[in-house]
């Protein structure tokens, strides 16, 4: 086993965060995804693999926002997929990995959730995910009218009437608090010096006047 320099341990422990971010749900959702790439002897799952993931379960979030349920076959049709999941075994000898294009969509739902300032990131995040760029899952959801303004508009309402159950622990309130102090602290600090830059050069101008 090769050593592990501080940027990569650092980047380890990142991604290990982010992934503990994510709810059962929304876990599950990505499971069922790798699933239904498995049954077409896939080797990659795409955005429709991960749509018809988040579309499995009865209740879960992403669901009751996009209703897909009731619109399944059609954004199986819509997204290329067969128009009912295969019945065949799955293939569990290979792993199929995200493609470049479900990566993507992953990485937008992180910022989804970043945009709630919520923590946990659910299966509606994994939906707004792939509201959030062209492809084939975002063409066959604007088709049943869910837009990315739509999607936020329905999570917010979802979830004031079903808060999440867990709260992060404190480590990982301890990364939100770095990390948003990275994002924020150098702006704040460049506002005040210039804040008091333009009070000294009113200070000066009062000076000369009074003379």
């Amino acid at each position: 086993m090769g050593l592990i320099g501080p940027g990569k341990t650092s980047a380890n422990n990142t991604a290990e965060i982010v992934v503990q971010r994510y709810t059962e749900e929304a876990r599950r959702a990505l499971y069922f995804a790798r699933h239904e790439a498995q049954r077409r002897r896939e080797m990659t799952v795409t955005v429709a693999d991960l749509l018809s993931g988040i579309s499995v379960e009865e209740n879960s979030r992403a669901v009751r926002i996009g209703h897909l349920k009731d619109n399944a076959f059609y954004l199986r049709w819509l997204s290329g997929l067969p128009a009912s999941p295969s019945q065949v075994a799955p293939n569990h000898d290979g792993h199929p990995d995200l493609d470049h294009v479900a990566r993507k969509a992953i990485a937008c739902a992180l910022l989804e959730a970043d945009y709630d300032r919520e923590y946990w990131i659910d299966t509606d995040h994994l939906l707004r995910g792939l509201l959030r760029f062209h492809n084939t899952a975002n063409f066959a959801l604007l088709k049943t009218e869910l837009s990315l303004d739509a999607a936020r508009k329905a999570s917010r309402h979802d979830r004031k009437a079903f808060p999440p159950h867990k709260t992060p622990n404190m480590k990982v309130i301890n990364y939100l608090v770095r990390k948003h102090a990275a994002l924020w602290l150098p702006p704040l600090l460049s506002a005040a010096c210039y804040l008091y830059i333009l009070l000294q050069s009113v200070d000066s101008s009062v000076l000369r006047f009074a003379h």
